[in-house]
């Protein structure tokens, strides 16, 4: 089988290497079937920015995601199952270390179901432009807005003083 081996991996099979696309191709979008190939380094397949079966997740990203969720107040898991750990794991660990809140916008109960707060039933593509909607007509937005923004400014503070 071919790799999607990036610009600083080997190739490990490069006859089944799938050809760079044309440029005809790169105009129009790659042609059914056709994989598209990195215009950089001619070797790793293009493909979206998503962990896949079998990957393993950048470690980096994942303590990133971590920390995030550890100083989370509200976690939204939307369009999910909660199947896939470690990623199904940080709504919980926002809620045990943080008392987050959980809003869970999907079209059928999930794994994570039990621990959310607020469960919205629907396709994310409705529910999510209502909500937006409902948050900026909110009578103390302004309010919000400005404790939040003022809370920023104090952790920029503390962070550049331990410096």
């Amino acid at each position: 089988t071919s790799s999607s081996a990036g610009p600083n991996q080997k190739r490990r099979n490069a006859a089944k290497t799938p050809k760079p696309l044309t440029e005809e191709e790169i105009a129009d979008g790659p042609p059914s079937g056709r994989v598209p190939i990195c215009p950089s380094c001619k070797i790793g397949i293009l493909k979206p920015d998503g962990v896949y079966f079998g990957e393993s997740l950048d470690k980096r990203i994942l303590k990133r995601a971590i920390m995030q969720s550890l100083n989370s107040k509200v976690v939204m898991m939307v369009g999910t199952r909660g199947e896939v750990d470690p990623a199904a794991k940080l709504p919980i660990i926002a809620k045990r270390e943080n008392d987050a809140k959980i809003i869970e916008v999907n079209i059928g109960s999930t794994r994570l179901s039990k621990h959310a707060d607020i469960v919205l039933r629907g396709a994310a593509g409705e529910i999510l432009p209502k909500l937006w909607k409902l948050v900026m007509e909110h009578p103390r937005r302004a309010e919000f807005q400005k404790q939040r923004e003022r809370s920023v400014k104090l952790v920029k503070k503390v962070v550049w003083k331990k410096k």
